[in-house]
């Protein structure tokens, strides 16, 4: 599994960086679960860590989502959240246009909101259906809402491995979000996503406060820990 640590800085990402974390990803958080960060904190970290490690963007919500212009060369993926799309008939060629217009090599991550009724956005199958149809290489779990639960309030750990199950099928990765904490890792191991990403678990106070590093390097601990531990019990049944 690797680690997604979603940043809002310059100064955060430098940090991430620098603890060797596996993707940095930029998004603000207090304009939602993937607001976005200004196109000036996007060049500048996409510039200099690009070469070390992987730069996801985070561009908010398809409604908000004018122009993907800014989006740098440098950047790995993007994403693009859903919600307020379920019954918006033409999401799909409007999310289409947007992946499009991007620079060439920069990667589509198909956006699932696992509470997709509070998000009002589209179901799993119509966001699997598009994952396929848009050439999508990463499929992410989150949830909309970060006051209604953690992932696992909203889907079940034999819901998301046999998601990862059908996902590894269609050659896509899967990634997990949603409000995850040291609590969680222990069913996290028994998924095994490609990636987990947090915010929360590594900051102070919430996931609108500071990123701090011990928290940052206890949480990756812990993660490498579970996987071990799981690893261990498979193959101890084997």
């Amino acid at each position: 599994m690797q680690l997604l640590v979603s940043v809002r800085s310059v100064a955060e990402a430098n940090l991430a960086g620098q603890l060797s974390v596996d993707l940095i990803d930029l998004k603000e958080p207090n304009s939602g679960s993937l607001g976005a960060t200004s196109p000036k904190v996007w060049q500048a970290v996409a510039c200099q860590w690009h070469q070390r490690t992987r730069v996801s963007l985070a561009l908010g919500e398809l409604p908000e989502v004018v122009s993907v212009a800014n989006v740098p060369a440098e950047a790995d993926s993007v994403k693009i959240g859903l919600a307020g799309c379920r019954r918006q008939p033409d999401w799909q060629s409007e999310l289409s246009t947007l992946f499009d217009q991007l620079p060439n090599g920069v990667q589509r991550v198909a956006v699932y909101y696992a509470d997709a009724h509070l998000a009002d956005s589209p179901s799993l199958e119509d966001v699997l259906d598009m994952a396929r149809q848009l050439e999508c290489q990463t499929f992410l779990v989150d949830t909309y809402d970060k006051s209604a639960g953690a992932v696992f309030d909203h889907m079940s750990p034999m819901q998301l491995k046999k998601l990862r199950d059908r996902l590894h099928a269609d050659g896509l990765h899967f990634a997990l979000a949603g409000s995850l904490r040291v609590k969680h890792l222990s069913s996290v191991a028994k998924i095994q996503p490609d990636i987990v990403a947090v915010r929360g678990a590594v900051c102070h106070r919430d996931r609108t406060g500071e990123i701090d590093a011990e928290l940052l390097q206890s949480f990756r601990e812990q993660l490498r820990l579970a996987w071990k531990l799981d690893r261990q019990e498979v193959l101890s049944r084997s």
